[in-house]
């Protein structure tokens, strides 16, 4: 691990920090803290996720498209959920 990784690693997991701060600060619903943290999650899946596994992983070519598709999951809970509150 090189010291760019460890910085990604730090702002990402600052990141996941912050979503649960606000979730509690703000009393953010269920369903828009499931959708970031979700969204949070295909973040780190996707950035992180050739850093674990080897090179001979047969879903490394895979990994961008699945993490972008949790994400637009996350956000699609999060703004779904949200708008049924209202």
């Amino acid at each position: 691990m090189d010291w760019v990784t460890l910085l990604a690693g730090g702002l990402f997991a600052l990141a996941w920090l912050i979503v649960v701060y606000q979730s509690r600060t703000e009393n953010w619903t269920l369903g828009r803290t499931t959708g970031w943290l979700v969204f949070l999650g295909g973040a780190t899946i996707g950035a992180f996720y050739d850093e674990v596994v080897s090179a001979e992983s047969a879903l490394l070519p895979w990994i961008e498209p699945i993490a972008a598709l949790i994400m637009f999951l996350g956000i699609g809970i999060a703004v779904i959920r949200t708008r049924r509150r209202h």
